[in-house]
């Protein structure tokens, strides 16, 4: 990989680093906590509790939570793919060091193994 597609890459895992923590900041923030805070209110003091509307905050709720717990994982990656850049190893296998293709390295910049080798961790 030559040093301008490695600096290419870097520039992509940054970019899409400050896209995931920006869409992540939304789901942990206060207007959060505010906004959960409000459909509880609105419910509490309901004369009667809706069961589907309680339901559906609840899923809603168990969404976002597993939004923003995919969002870390993703964080988790990008740092990894950075730690790597700096290391001198982006773009070799964490399984046996064996080059990842420039090709998945542009559609998964923080691909940390090749395609083989994920299908194989997959089928377990």
């Amino acid at each position: 990989m030559t040093q301008d597609q490695l600096a290419q890459f870097k520039q992509v895992l940054l970019d899409e680093k400050a896209r995931v923590e920006a869409e992540r900041a939304a789901y942990t923030g206060p207007d959060r906590d505010q906004s959960e805070e409000d459909e509880a209110g609105e419910l509490s003091h309901s004369d009667m509790n809706d069961p589907a509307d309680e339901a559906t905050n609840l899923m809603d709720r168990e969404r976002n939570y597993a939004a923003e717990d995919n969002m870390g994982r993703i964080l988790g990656k990008i740092e990894r793919a950075l730690q790597k850049i700096d290391e001198g190893t982006y773009g070799l296998s964490d399984i046996d060091r064996t080059p990842i293709p420039i090709a998945r390295l542009k559609a998964l910049p923080y691909a940390a193994t090749t395609v083989e080798q994920e299908e194989d961790t997959l089928a377990g």
